[in-house]
């Protein structure tokens, strides 16, 4: 039985990992650390986004990248703004033998306050070279200038918009429609997996890909989970997302703790019906028991298939906070391999 499906062995999952350990003993910090208040927010963001940036241009400029085209597009919301999205495509799609490539639509994390597209450049340039996928990054609008639920009104209106228009950048959802996020565009993703079902969006998502979500408001955890849902205390003061932060996040953004549009957990409607699910968990996360106990809810409740990879004694978004750790490199490997089970197709990385 693997670690994660028995609700005893949660809590050692945030027990420190001990290369952590050394790397902290030694001084190191998380490289996006940052001060928990919310006039902060948008000078750090003004600081990170060139870094951000940086990193996506290199990745695609990097020797091993082949077959991938990258460009920028922009999404209409609702309310006449635009969202600017990056599309990453295969350069030959004659190599796409159903006539579109399968579809992969990623939003970033940061809190619902932090980040941009270019976060997620590695996981869609992997997506392109290994299944020939066309992958979009996508923006949304941020707080504290927008608050709840814009983020996830926002993604809403790009899910419809793709589904309708993936023709013109030689997709075809029906070869396979992969949502995901992080974080954040975790939580986003989440919501927007029973938005599109209550609606019967055409074609459907066929995939979902959660990780480190944020899924579900500790003032709403039903009563059987009570007991399970111990990592917002055990870890409350765990590097990169400790209470601190959540509560600099909450003061931003302003969410509606009652909202499924918030803890997409408690979903009205139920999770049945949802497609396969995969998650990225982290033992010393904040965040840890909410996404352990919705993967339970779907697979054993609702009989929906899953695949997880947990990271053990590692904080929220560790790969990028401490790129030195022996496990930050593997991450996006992972996340690759889970992208291809989505797809019901394996690779090896």
């Amino acid at each position: 039985m693997m670690a994660y499906t028995d609700p005893t062995t949660w809590p050692s999952l945030g027990e420190i990992d001990p290369d952590l350990v050394t790397l902290l003993s030694k001084g190191t910090r998380p490289r996006f650390d940052k001060e928990y208040t919310v006039e902060s927010i948008v000078p750090t963001r003004a600081q990170w986004d060139p870094i951000y940036k940086d990193a996506a241009r290199k990745a695609l400029e990097h020797p091993s990248v082949t077959n991938v085209t990258h460009k920028t597009i922009q999404i209409p919301h609702r309310d006449g703004s635009s969202a600017r999205a990056l599309l990453y495509q295969p350069t030959d799609p004659s190599e796409n033998s159903t006539g579109g490539s399968p579809l992969l639509v990623l939003f970033h994390g940061g809190g619902f306050c932090f980040g941009c597209p270019e976060m997620e450049a590695r996981n869609c340039i992997n997506a392109v070279q290994m299944y020939g996928m066309v992958a979009l990054s996508i923006e949304y609008r941020l707080a504290p200038e927008a608050k709840f639920p814009t983020a996830v009104e926002d993604a809403w209106d790009v899910v419809r918009w793709i589904a309708a228009n993936s023709s013109a950048f030689r997709a075809d959802p029906r070869a396979g429609f992969i949502r995901g996020g992080t974080s954040a565009g975790g939580n986003i993703t989440a919501v927007i997996s029973h938005l599109a079902r209550d609606a019967g969006l055409s074609p459907p998502l066929t995939g979902i890909y959660l990780n480190i979500p944020l899924l579900l408001d500790p003032s709403l955890v039903p009563t059987e989970y009570t007991a399970l849902y111990l990592s917002r205390e055990q870890n409350k003061n765990a590097p990169i997302l400790p209470s601190e932060a959540m509560a600099m996040y909450a003061e931003a953004y302003e969410p509606t703790l009652t909202s499924p549009l918030w803890s997409p957990a408690i979903w009205p409607t139920g999770h049945k019906d949802l497609p396969p699910t995969y998650f990225q968990i982290c033992g010393m996360d904040i965040l840890r028991d909410e996404a352990l106990i919705y993967e339970r809810t779907l697979r054993v409740e609702c009989g929906i298939e899953t695949r997880v990879d947990v990271y053990p004694g590692l904080p929220h978004v560790f790969y990028a906070n401490f790129p030195d750790h022996p496990r930050a490199k593997g991450y996006a490997g992972d996340t690759a391999r889970g992208i291809g089970w989505l797809l019901g197709v394996s690779k090896m990385v």
